[in-house]
């Protein structure tokens, strides 16, 4: 967790010289019958230039640390989009690697985005995975957006594991909130909710 402080404050202190860099700090929380309650920080900054960078924890497994970097493709137009292709490094109770893609698009008030990676282990290879998590939503009113998500994970040499859910996101000026409902109808139902801040 120290190193997570350690590289927000670095990320702070890069932007501060860079007006047209953006990036941001989001907390989620994931919270169900069958899900202990999880804390899952991130931290992204994106250079003037476009270069990419993002730090977790908790995200590829629980007690661990991964850091990505990678450079962002955009173009803005009608229907506008962004790719930013990673590579990390992933550290703690899992220790391996990791490549993706985090891509987002929108059309009017339909909005995209999903996040690809392939994450293997140096000890086990059986540990290792391709995971999706992709978001569809419509932007309701001025601040409020609404719609589907789907995240699929497949281990290796294993079927995979699909999870639909609905979600709900305000926005507040720089502030994003939004709220999760995976698996509503089933006993694995669990929500994930988030605290976003982006600059």
């Amino acid at each position: 967790m120290k190193k997570l402080i350690l590289l927000i404050i670095l990320l702070e202190l890069w932007h501060s010289g860079h007006t047209q860099a953006k990036g941001g700090a989001e907390q989620y929380y994931y919270l169900g019958e069958r899900e202990a309650f999880t804390m899952v920080p991130i931290v992204y900054y994106e250079t003037n230039n476009h270069w990419y960078m993002e730090g977790r924890y908790n995200y590829e497994a629980v007690n661990t640390m991964s850091v990505y970097a990678g450079k962002t493709f955009e173009k803005k137009s009608a229907v506008s989009y962004s790719a930013s292709p990673v590579v990390g490094v992933v550290t703690g109770n899992f220790n391996g690697g990791s490549i993706g893609v985090n891509s987002k698009a929108d059309y009017k008030r339909y909005f995209f985005s999903s996040q690809l990676q392939y994450t293997f282990s140096i000890k086990n290879k059986t540990e290792s995975f391709l995971y999706n998590w992709s978001d569809f939503s419509y932007q309701a009113v001025s601040n409020i957006y609404a719609g589907f998500s789907i995240q699929q994970t497949k281990l290796y040499k294993e079927q995979c594991r699909l999870e639909k859910g609905i979600f709900v996101r305000a926005s507040f000026n720089k502030w994003t909130i939004p709220l999760y409902v995976f698996s509503p109808s089933s006993k694995e139902r669990y929500f994930v909710m988030g605290l976003n801040f982006n600059w």
